[in-house]
């Protein structure tokens, strides 16, 4: 109609968006009704949370003498913990990826292994493990080094996947077997994002090895249980502050480590690296008389680091008294352990488990949602490029930074004080411990929007607010919609563990077997939070394919 309003069409695209949306809204409205989360239970309980946070002051710092070991042991934990992830997951990484795989059978099983180990938290699994071999650290690795393997395992697959197959086809072509091509036209191409992935979850791993000691698998998390469980809520908080700082000084740490490591220099293409050298990159140098490469700052770098990395590991197992023999020795008693948990039995929770396996889901739904709200403007204050102001951009950082050190069973702990018992608390829990990320996500795709559009509107007088909305939602809305979907398929694995506490979903069924030594049963909830789970990412995954 001539002088009407221009619309966009009805593409299959935009109709899709539309239901998805539609249905997303019937989920959260469904969810937040089944666990009885409304607003004036909210202002009902900040009053009790007011009373609770007097209680926890004035803080009492935890005396450095008795703080020390458990804080050494937590970090040892991580770091062995991630070294027997990362030899378990280079070869389930190869094996997995369609590139490198030598059979499709071969890629699906190991794609299986790999969602198997990530589909149960690492608390859950030092649970089980601490039932199995007795109380102490070395469940609490095991635990660390089996989940790690899931993630680590898909990063290493999915990085394989991406290498420009040009290297290794070139190889192949000169006669090469395909060991040797995957040597060195993959190997190379990968070690980067190898090296990003390792320190990353290593990040993580620290956070998670803090509160192994819940269930007896070492750490500090032993003594802020203790802490919190006896109400002494002055001294739980200094030693949960230590905890962040713990956290935020590695994670800090790995940041600087992964920019020099992972630069510049490590990934800088062939063609400049070779004009930087003065040598043309396709002109070749007798073997005879090829140079040695020089020792430039980065490769000393680069040698130094793989030389700490490589004593941390040896002082870690060291230091927790945990050698091959160790680990030889145990598998016997933890194979024979497993064998209790089969075959599982579906009968005795048949009754119980669903009701608890949709609260676990109303709660990951309704927390993901609150932590997509309250990242939103985390995420822009913290993004340099719109920020209004450098210090405000500095305090979201720090904001973002201190979220991801709060791990979500402590945060369950102090809500189920203050709200009582039940999923309530744990989806304020697992809101706040999501936002770190969540918004950390968020922030990134923001600095990297292409900055054309938001100087034409900044050009015709557009505020802040309207350059946001008109130029910069646009352009991360997809990458918002893909870290939403990774939000809620962590909080669906993270719900899993608040109910150990008593916040609420299949947690408590699981602790519960456990503690009652009924492992068939635990091996059935298991099952279904598996099958849960991989639906769930699938599910994710078509929605990624189809908006975005």
């Amino acid at each position: 109609m001539p002088g009407g309003r221009l619309a966009p069409p009805w593409t299959r695209t935009r109709v899709t968006v539309v239901v998805i949306s539609l249905i997303c809204v019937v989920l959260i409205v469904l969810s937040t009704r089944a666990i009885g989360v409304d607003p004036q239970r909210f202002i009902d309980g900040w009053s009790d949370l007011g009373n609770l946070l007097t209680r926890m002051t004035p803080i009492k710092p935890p005396n450095p003498a008795t703080i020390a070991k458990p804080v050494l042991d937590t970090l040892m934990i991580a770091v062995a913990g991630t070294a027997l992830a990362t030899v378990f997951a280079l070869p389930l990484g190869f094996l997995a990826a369609t590139n490198t795989a030598p059979f499709p059978a071969v890629r699906t099983v190991a794609r299986a292994i790999i969602l198997g180990a990530r589909a149960i938290p690492d608390l859950v699994y030092a649970l089980i493990f601490v039932r199995v071999l007795g109380v102490g650290v070395l469940p609490g690795v095991l635990a660390i080094a089996v989940y790690s393997t899931g993630m680590i395992g898909k990063l290493f697959a999915d990085a394989i996947e991406e290498v420009d197959p040009r290297a290794p086809q070139a190889i192949d072509a000169v006669g090469a077997s395909r060991p040797q091509a995957i040597a060195a036209g993959v190997v190379p191409q990968v070690i980067p994002s190898f090296v990003a992935t390792v320190l990353y979850r290593l990040d993580m791993n620290v956070a998670a090895s803090a509160v192994l000691g819940f269930v007896g698998a070492g750490g500090i998390g032993f003594e802020l249980y203790n802490t919190l469980r006896t109400l002494q809520y002055q001294r739980g908080i200094g030693i949960a502050l230590v905890v962040i700082v713990l956290v935020v000084v590695v994670e800090r740490t790995s940041a600087v480590i992964r920019s020099k490591i992972v630069g510049h220099d490590l990934v800088r293409p062939a063609r400049r690296r070779a004009r930087k050298e003065r040598v043309s990159p396709v002109q070749r140098v007798p073997a005879a008389s090829a140079p040695a490469v020089p020792w430039t700052r980065s490769r000393l770098l680069r040698v130094l680091t793989v030389g700490v990395a490589i004593s941390l590991i040896v002082t870690s197992f060291s230091g927790l008294n945990i050698g091959p023999g160790t680990l030889v020795k145990a598998l016997p008693d933890l194979f024979g352990g497993l064998g209790a948990f089969f075959p599982p039995d579906f009968a005795s929770v048949w009754e119980q488990l669903p009701t608890a396996m949709l609260e676990t889901l109303a709660i990951a739904v309704t927390a993901t949602t609150l932590a997509t709200f309250l990242s939103l403007p985390v995420a822009f204050l913290a993004a340099r490029t719109i920020s209004p102001h450098p210090a405000v951009y500095h305090v979201a950082r720090v904001i973002i930074v201190l979220a991801r050190g709060l791990p979500p069973l402590v945060l369950a702990l102090v809500f189920i004080s203050a709200f009582g018992l039940g999923p309530f608390a744990g989806v304020i829990a697992l809101a706040l411990s999501s936002v770190g990320l969540t918004a950390k996500l968020m922030a990134d795709a923001v600095e990297h929007v292409g900055v054309g559009p938001g100087a034409a509107l900044r050009s015709v007088g557009a505020t802040r607010t309207q350059q946001a909305a008109g130029a910069v939602l646009p352009q991360v809305a997809p990458s918002f919609v893909a870290t939403v979907l990774f939000t809620l398929d962590s909080t669906i694995r993270s719900s899993t563990i608040v109910g150990i506490v008593g916040a609420g979903g299949v947690g408590f069924l699981t602790y519960q077997s456990v503690q009652t030594l009924e492992f068939r049963t635990t091996s059935a909830v298991l099952i279904v939070v598996f099958m849960t789970v991989f639906a769930v990412e699938r599910a994710s995954d078509a929605i990624r394919k189809r908006i975005l």
